[in-house]
């Protein structure tokens, strides 16, 4: 063989791995199609208008879960760890427990749809844990990272911006 066959032998080879869905040379998947699925929360900050790190719940050991379904559905929670509620009733709470618990959940669910060029996620939050936060359209920018998700919220409601880090669920 010459070299020149050797040559086209092994371009025709490099295009075909490019084809090879999911391969390293493969092409890259879609926003649409890498969100799909259960992420845990690896990181939840608040900065206010000038960049500063503000808290953004109350409460230790905050875990979270979002999630994402193929046909444009979603359910997100961010909970801190607080004491049980003395009565064991939820309806029977006290108001130190009911502030704890308001300051210690954020939850909402809803629908979204994805913009692959601006990567973007838009949300409509049809019911929230915090009711101010019920809309359409809310948009958060989306950067993949492996099995990181980086989701940046830079319209917060009380000014600032919030970004969350998930690490998706195997």
């Amino acid at each position: 063989m010459n070299r020149r066959n050797i040559l086209s032998i092994s371009g025709i080879v490099a295009f075909g791995l490019a084809l090879l869905p999911g391969g390293a040379v493969g092409q890259q998947r879609s926003i649409k199609e890498q969100i799909v699925g259960v992420w845990t929360l690896v990181s939840f900050d608040s900065f206010d208008a000038g960049g500063t790190k503000i808290p953004n719940m109350e409460g230790r050991d905050v875990k979270g879960q979002y999630i994402f379904t193929d046909n444009g559905r979603m359910s997100f929670q961010i909970i801190t760890e607080f004491p049980k509620l003395a009565s064991n009733a939820r309806l029977n709470s006290t108001p130190a427990e009911d502030k704890a618990v308001a300051h210690g959940v954020l939850s909402y669910f809803g629908s979204y749809t994805v913009s692959e060029a601006d990567k973007i996620i838009s949300l409509n939050i049809e019911r929230s844990s915090f009711p101010n936060q019920i809309a359409s359209n809310v948009k958060r920018v989306a950067t993949f990272t492996g099995d990181e998700l980086k989701l940046d919220n830079p319209g917060r409601l009380a000014g600032g911006r919030t970004v969350t880090v998930w690490r998706r669920v195997k």
